[in-house]
């Protein structure tokens, strides 16, 4: 390679390259911290960014290109000329950043890394004074804080620390200053100190601070342990509180910002107070509330649109301008871009002060925050959090605008996007996903990220951004990043990187974004399957780093060799192209609702960068590629099928490092116990979720019994959910009685494991949620364990979601039953199995039953909480059990569906004063409805009867349903005749209804 390279002078063009790079990123720091007041200067910034785009597509193809040509005695004339034609590009790069660096000369940037100013900017500065002219929303927030500082508990603990995080911009110094100045508070205690403290948690400047807060006076800088003794003199057996506003956590962009070292000395002096001292900080990182604070941190919320509002029209119509109706509705439109901001409210009500037309109003609420002309505070304020990243966090957090505002996001798929953006890469003792997990937590500690939830089941985490955080992130970005929207698709000004569609059609799309993209990087459908995307639509210029379709034609890969990610949805094909394995740099390969798609290309394994390869609903899978083993980067396996054939064994699986969810099928095509055993299950301590099915096993005889097969596949105790499906033996493994390898299990799922007579000791699992037990013909009971006693060992602690299935001789959940079981379980759902008699469960709330028995009925009276109940199909019931319903007080929705042999409802329904929602469905032999007690129903809200076609009319009780909203009537022929509006029989019982509907 060296002399290939050398041969067309690359080599010396790359050095040169390599020094001009290393001038300009001397400067860039300085670069972009003045480009906010300067435009030129992000003009530069930007071509900059674009000709480093370029720069790195042609270097991104030179391994790639090297690595085909082989030795120079074997050279093909047309990769040789390719190869010329990248030095060609090459030297016009280099050109065009010289003269990018030439120009950048005349912005006088300093060639230094930056340096953080000891002094907070005066308008960073705080104080104990309220400054906004009014407080809306946060009584409550204020009351919690008032009542810690208050709590006679206080009074015997000698220094409390109470951290308030949240977002810059959300009030937590408004707030703090509302406690600091609460007359009940300062009665409590001896002395009051507010300190700003900002980027810089210098001790000694802290403690200077204090001394000038207490003596009023300017106190002359000492050494440090003068000013210790001098602060301890102060607060000596005083009780005081001392509020510590606006701290920031040090991290290598904030040397001065705090540490715990830095904590544990201020505090050994603060400790110096009397019992019930206390200290208030606030920062909108929770690493800062974890180092200091003493008891569980309070997050601060964000206002409601009501009180944003108010706090907007303060500012913008003031004490003496009208408020015209037509500029306040739009006036609420641009409330909800604060997003609960009180100060973002007030920095809008500022700018709408001297705009007094409705068109100024209406030009405002059009525009994006950041694009304002004048610069305001809430975007000062988060332009300060982005500019204490490192430049990978900056990086990343650009990114983040390519999906649209309050978009939900999914946390590995964004760091899947940050890996083949190349944005991150692995050290030397962490895998690039670690990496990508920890800038991702970085980001979430500066309350970039908000609204975090998790999954319990599936572990992914998913999350969104603040709408003024998502423009703070749409300034930076620039013309790099472009969401095709219906409000963008004409901006035609933009040279994209980065290209993401949501919700728009083929007539919405333009295509000048299009083609104005020299370095296209990303093109991603967002949930846009309605737009039929055209393989012409990719670059042909090698650029692509993601590409993210929903396509009913197959794209071409020939373009496509620098690719990291692949995602292809809905494509109708049996067999994917073999071309897709040319693809030597791809690290994600996800493959979606591919229906027809039966094998993957022979030839897979030459991706050796593959990390990830995720199967997703394509159930006409049944051969993978061969020697999967070969893969050996190889991080997530979403389903492996395994065959006779050599290469197809379940030894393919040992030496890779999988996590996340392995679905493996094909179970009766296991060859023999070794392999199996080989499969190193066990020594995946990564994976989430393990599906074992001996689906896909053809109709050849198994060499090995399913149960000698099911016994070697014993996973890591780390597991969360399980599934086996089509299980052919007698026994289970003995590893599912071992309660410690089957101890952290959250979901376990048995489903058409008809040889089995009995389910696997499961019951003293602490934290599964969920069970599924399906189609196993001689299972008797849910748990045969009889050694419960209800007090110190409690059957299913944890368990939420049952789900039993085709169990026709199920006769009870446990064997022998006890008065405390199921503690938290909630949801049930029963299908066909007849000879089932529920228990006492005081915690269920939902109840499904299918095909449902008359016994069965009966013992749903036992469930006196459900909120909930659906009763679907039965063909031999004419009456309900007497008092089936008489102590549901709590029920609020009824369904009784496919009673095909029902002649009447049961009489107690009309106790049910709870009820909200009662649908009565596919009754066909339904004669009449109660005709007493229908006062009783005082909550029902909507009724629908369908399909009753014997029901012959309403009785006159409905009249008493006078909180009836809906009512739904269809395929009923009589009563459709009665109770025509105005003219029909019933019509007068019905007519308070607002809504009637009658089909």
């Amino acid at each position: 390679m060296s002399e290939f390279a050398a041969f067309f002078g690359i080599k010396e063009k790359a050095e040169e390259l390599s020094k001009n790079l290393e001038l300009i990123k001397a400067v860039l720091d300085d670069a972009e911290e003045k480009q906010w007041s300067n435009r030129p200067l992000k003009v530069w910034l930007q071509q900059l960014k674009d000709a480093m785009y370029e720069m790195d597509d042609i270097l991104d193809q030179l391994p790639t290109e090297s690595s085909q040509l082989g030795c120079l005695t074997s050279l093909n004339p047309k990769k040789v000329m390719h190869r010329r034609e990248l030095g060609q590009k090459l030297n016009e790069i280099i050109r065009r950043l010289n003269g990018i660096a030439q120009a950048g000369s005349n912005f006088g940037l300093r060639q230094v890394v930056r340096e953080r100013q000891s002094e907070v900017v005066e308008w960073r500065q705080t104080s104990s004074t309220i400054a906004v002219p009014q407080v809306y929303g946060r009584d409550e927030d204020k009351a919690r804080v008032v009542e810690f500082l208050l709590s006679p508990s206080r009074s015997f603990e000698f220094l409390s620390v109470y951290p308030i995080v949240g977002l810059g911009g959300l009030g937590k110094t408004t707030l703090v200053q509302l406690v600091y100045n609460d007359h009940q508070v300062g009665n409590n205690f001896d002395l009051k100190i507010w300190v700003c403290v900002s980027e810089s948690f210098n001790v000694k400047s802290i403690l200077c601070s204090i001394v000038e807060a207490i003596t009023n006076a300017k106190f002359e800088r000492m050494a440090l342990d003068v000013t210790e003794k001098k602060v301890k003199e102060l607060l000596q057996s005083k009780k005081y509180l001392l509020v510590l506003d606006d701290v920031w956590k040090r991290h290598q962009e904030m040397e001065s910002g705090l540490t715990q070292d830095k904590w544990d000395k201020l505090r050994s002096v603060l400790s110096c107070g009397s019992k019930g001292s206390s200290i208030l900080v606030s920062t909108r990182d929770n690493h800062v509330a974890t180092i200091m604070g003493t008891c569980q941190a309070h997050h601060l919320d964000r206002l409601s649109d009501d009180d944003c509002w108010s706090l907007f029209k303060l500012r913008a119509f003031g004490a003496d301008k009208e408020e015209r109706a037509e500029l306040v509705a739009i006036g609420k439109e641009i409330v909800k871009k604060c997003g609960g901001s009180p100060l973002a409210a007030l920095a809008l009500g500022g700018l709408m002060q001297s705009r007094s037309t409705e068109k100024e109003w209406l030009e405002v609420q059009k525009s994006k925050l950041w694009s304002l002309p004048d610069e305001n505070d809430i975007m000062a304020v988060l332009r300060l959090s982005y500019s204490c990243l490192s430049p990978t966090l900056k990086q990343c957090f650009a990114f983040c605008v390519i999906f649209p505002k309050d978009a939900e996001i999914m946390k590995q798929e964004l760091i899947y996007l940050w890996m083949a953006n190349g944005f991150i890469s692995s050290r030397p003792d962490l895998e690039v996903e670690e990496v990508g997990n920890m800038v991702w937590n970085e980001l979430y500690q500066k309350s970039l990220f908000q609204d975090v939830r998790s999954d319990d089941f599936s572990g992914e985490i998913y999350f969104k951004m603040h709408d003024l955080v998502h423009d703070l992130a749409q300034s930076i970005s620039g013309q790099e990043c472009i969401c095709l929207e219906r409000q963008n698709l004409n901006d035609s000004s933009r040279n994209p990187h980065h290209i993401v569609f949501h919700g728009i059609d083929k007539e919405q799309f333009n295509k000048r974004a299009f083609e104005k993209a020299k370095s296209l990087r990303t093109l991603y459908q967002l949930n846009s399957d309605e737009f039929p995307f055209s393989s012409r639509l990719i670059p042909t210029n090698n650029s692509l780093r993601v590409l993210c379709i929903y396509s009913r034609k197959i794209p071409s890969f020939g373009s496509l060799s620098c690719l990291r990610y692949l995602e292809l949805h809905d494509l109708d094909i049996k067999r994917l192209p073999a071309s897709i394995c040319n693809l030597r740099r791809l690290e994600i390969l996800k493959l979606k609702k591919l229906s027809s798609l039966c094998r993957l290309p022979k030839h897979l394994t030459r991706m050796q960068n593959l990390r990830h390869l995720v199967i997703d609903d394509c159930d006409g899978l049944s051969e993978m590629c061969p020697d999967i083993h070969k893969l050996c980067e190889l991080r997530t396996l979403s389903v492996y099928v395994v065959k006779s054939e050599k290469g197809h064994s379940l030894a393919e699986l040992r030496g890779l490092n999988l996590g996340g969810k392995l679905s493996i099928s094909g179970l009766g095509n296991v060859g023999s116990i070794s392999e199996d055993e080989n499969a190193n299950l066990k020594g995946k301590q990564d994976l989430r979720e393990l599906i074992l099915s001996w689906s896909n096993s053809g109709k050849r005889k198994s060499v090995v019994g399913a149960e000698e097969v099911l016994e070697a596949l014993q996973p890591h105790s780390t597991l969360k959910l399980l599934t086996i499906q089509f299980y052919k033996g007698l026994h289970w493994p003995t590893w599912m009685g071992n309660i410690s390898a089957t101890h952290n299990l959250v979901s376990l799922q048995l489903e058409n494991c008809g040889k089995c007579g009995h389910v696997p000791p499961v019951g003293k699992l602490p934290f599964l949620k969920k069970l599924v037990v399906s189609s196993m013909n001689d299972v008797q009971y849910i748990e045969e364990d009889e050694s419960y006693d209800g007090v110190e060992t409690m059957p299913f602690p944890s368990l939420e979601e049952l789900r039993v299935e085709r169990l026709p001789k199920v006769e009870r959940l446990l064997k022998r039953e006890i008065t405390h079981m199921f503690p938290s379980l909630s949801t049930i759902e029963i299908t066909d199995c007849p000879k089932l008699q529920l228990p006492c469960l005081p915690s269920v709330k939902d109840l499904t039953v299918w095909y449902c028995s008359n016994e069965q009925l009966k013992s749903i009276s036992n469930l006196n909480a459900l909120n909930q109940l659906r009763l679907w199909g039965n063909h031999e019931v004419s009456c309900f059990p007497e008092g089936m319903m008489s102590n549901m007080t709590s029920l609020v929705s009824l369904d009784i569906c496919l009673f095909t042999k029902l002649k009447e409802l049961p009489s107690d329904i009309t106790k049910l004063t709870a009820l909200s929602d009662l649908t009565i469905e596919e009754c066909g032999k339904l004669e009449c409805l109660p005709e007493q007690g229908w006062e009783g129903l005082s909550s029902l809200r909507e009724l629908s009867i369908h399909n009753c076609y014997s029901l012959g009319s309403l009785p006159d009780g409905v009249r008493h349903l006078t909180s009836l909203e809906y009512l739904s009537i269809s395929g009923c022929p009589v009563l459709k005749e009665l109770c025509k509006e105005g003219t029909g029989e019933d019509w007068h019982k019905i007519a308070h209804v607002p809504r009637v509907y009658n089909w």
